[in-house]
């Protein structure tokens, strides 16, 4: 399995349901280029998933995803993703 660093923990852990961009950033503090490039970074692992829709709706999964408009989509940690968190 993956080594995540300490940001992408933070991330990984608010994302036990699906949360947005901007929650994702006003609870973890981060800038957002840390988060962009962290979320990037979970997806491109299998860690996450990325949602079209809103935390109140199941949502649909992205089949493209925007790098340059994160604030568009709403993210869930993967089981692998949770799995991480517990290292």
């Amino acid at each position: 399995m993956s080594k995540i660093t300490e940001s992408q923990r933070r991330i990984l852990q608010l994302l036990i349901f699906q949360e947005s961009y901007e929650h994702i950033r006003s609870e973890t503090g981060l800038t957002p280029g840390e988060v962009r490039d962290d979320l990037i970074t979970l997806m491109h692992k299998n860690m996450i998933e990325v949602f079209e829709s809103d935390a109140g709706n199941p949502g649909t999964k992205v089949r493209h995803f925007d790098n340059d408009h994160p604030e568009s989509f709403f993210y869930r940690a993967t089981k692998s993703g949770q799995g991480a968190m517990r290292k």
